[in-house]
């Protein structure tokens, strides 16, 4: 049976490489989710609202969320 603790891979050694991935993945969708509402707030808040996808690209990284 695989090990599914934290900070391990399946087959139970300590992956903290992944891990530290994977904390950042988190961060990052964090971010955006922060920000998505933020932006559908002000739209709201103007009358507006946000109908179709938002492309954003992060500064620092240059990665790019759709």
């Amino acid at each position: 049976m695989p090990d599914t603790r934290y900070g391990h891979n399946p087959s139970g050694a300590a992956d903290p490489t992944r891990t530290q991935a994977e904390e950042n993945i988190l961060k990052d969708e964090k971010r955006i989710g922060d920000l998505v509402h933020v932006l559908r707030y002000v739209a709201d808040g103007a009358g507006f609202e946000i109908m179709g996808r938002v492309t954003l690209i992060d500064k620092r990284t240059g990665r790019v969320y759709k």
